[in-house]
């Protein structure tokens, strides 16, 4: 009996060696930021649509500045 482990022990050791595996693998597919690669295609293609509607606005700002107001 001494060198036999209860089930308690046995179920506990196998459950975290398991949990710890799975964690290992879901760390693995997801990158630094948490997201999967396709979340982080689909977020990439949306911050690209709102950065360059962001350019174009401050673009046109500026020419609007420029011409009513030019320093030359």
């Amino acid at each position: 009996m001494a060198g036999q482990q209860s089930p308690a022990a046995t179920s506990a050791g196998g459950k975290a060696r398991g949990q710890a595996k799975t964690v290992v693998a879901q760390q693995q597919e997801k990158s630094l930021s948490g997201l999967t690669p396709e979340q982080a295609k689909e977020f990439h293609e949306q911050f690209k649509v709102t950065y360059t509607a962001y350019v174009g606005i401050a673009a046109l700002v500026h020419l609007f500045v420029i011409a009513s107001n030019p320093w030359f």
